[in-house]
């Protein structure tokens, strides 16, 4: 529900933008000038990626649209966790119609406290990224066993019948470079992009906008949710699973 209170209020504010950030209207009286727009951003000298934002301009209403998210508080602070530049758009609202301006900041580096745990840096490698391709060194790469399993155990899979079968073979990337990032390049040549989710505490893996190398059908496979579960993660290897009543598909990777 939190969720969905968000994208109302970000759909409010955009169609708000659209609509109010017009030329000043004669009948409603003039515009503020952006000279006439006072207002802060601040970075915390500790944690750059902490930014306190405060509205100055009396009789105005506020917006703010930082890329990532939207407030519309006199005073905010506002949490960005990635490293890079972000313009940090300002809107004022008055009777006559709205007013903007922008400001650029520069967040040094990830949020230290956000990544902390061991396993963003085992499957990405931070923002230089982490390559993973199937595991071929091992009996079966692919195929189903008893749940929280780390190798196939009952269908095994191997390799060469992977490749046999014209199944996808390829190369899969995660990195943090600006955002938690996922591509996909089959040995075809043939390329996808998306952005991943990670549960750290419950180990789940949700894949966005694509699908990892032969990914799962949710909609037919049995298995519970829209992600995978990590059963296995280690700086070489790692397991992959849709899990339902006792019971997982498995996929093996191993890093490039």
């Amino acid at each position: 529900m939190k969720n969905r209170y968000k994208s109302i209020f970000a759909w409010l504010g955009a169609m708000l933008l659209l609509v109010a950030c017009t030329p000043d209207n004669p009948e409603l009286g003039d515009i503020i000038p952006q000279s006439e727009l006072n207002f802060s951003i601040t970075q915390n000298p500790e944690k750059d990626n902490i930014i306190y934002l405060e509205n100055k301009t009396p009789g105005i209403i506020p917006y703010w649209d930082y890329g990532i998210g939207y407030s519309n508080k006199q005073k905010d602070i506002i949490e960005i966790r990635f490293a890079g530049e972000y313009d940090i758009k300002f809107y004022a609202f008055d009777k006559g119609g709205c007013q903007s301006t922008s400001t650029k900041i520069t967040v040094s580096k990830n949020d230290e406290d956000y990544f902390k745990d061991p396993i963003w840096n085992l499957l990405t490698n931070g923002s230089e990224g982490k390559t993973w391709v199937w595991n071929d060194k091992i009996p079966a790469c692919y195929g189903n066993g008893g749940q929280g399993s780390v190798v196939p155990e009952w269908w095994q899979v191997p390799y060469a019948e992977v490749v046999s079968n014209g199944w996808e073979v390829g190369e899969m990337v995660f990195d943090l470079s600006g955002a938690q990032n996922f591509g996909k390049t089959l040995n075809d040549g043939t390329t996808s992009k998306g952005f991943f989710n990670l549960d750290v505490d419950k180990k789940q893996l949700t894949i966005l906008n694509t699908n990892i190398l032969q990914g799962a059908n949710y909609a037919d496979d049995g298995a519970t949710g829209g992600y995978y579960v990590i059963t296995r993660l280690t700086e070489t290897e790692m397991t992959l699973a849709r899990q339902g009543d006792g019971w997982q598909n498995t996929w093996v990777f191993r890093a490039k």
